[in-house]
């Protein structure tokens, strides 16, 4: 029986299967981008070596007071660590983190944290905090 011959209920049943393993391939692969794709590194990550030693996080502390020196505002600061990425912890709390996984494109696993004071004008006084980076081997 050629396909001309055949009735057109069987006909439809192949062009919809055909059409669902198309539509099935497509979203996996699009599955497939969406997980590779990593979130891009905050500026104040990138580019740390490992955080084994002291020498490690005094390059970051470093570059925190680079960044946001004593006497900055911290609602500008605050715009700056959520335009980073970095999620602060619930008010009163003077806490912001950022996390982020290994991925397919990053191995590493890196993650950061801040911690401040600020005086009753609202400009911190003291910024402190750490991160970790850790990049498998093998």
């Amino acid at each position: 029986m050629t396909i001309a011959a055949r009735p057109a209920g069987s006909r439809l049943g192949i062009i919809l299967g055909f059409s669902a393993l198309l539509f099935l391939a497509f979203a996996f692969g699009l599955r497939l981008v969406w997980f590779g794709a990593e979130a891009p590194l905050p500026p104040l990550l990138e580019n740390l070596p490992d955080s084994k030693t002291e020498a490690d996080q005094e390059i970051f502390l470093a570059r925190l007071d680079r960044a946001f020196p004593a006497g900055f505002a911290e609602s500008d600061l605050l715009d700056a660590l959520a335009a980073q990425g970095f999620t602060r912890a619930a008010a009163p709390e003077r806490v912001a983190t950022y996390d982020r996984g290994a991925g397919l494109n990053d191995k590493c696993r890196r993650s950061g944290n801040l911690r401040w004071s600020a005086d009753a004008a609202g400009r911190v006084t003291k910024l402190t905090g750490g991160y970790y980076q850790h990049c498998p081997t093998h």
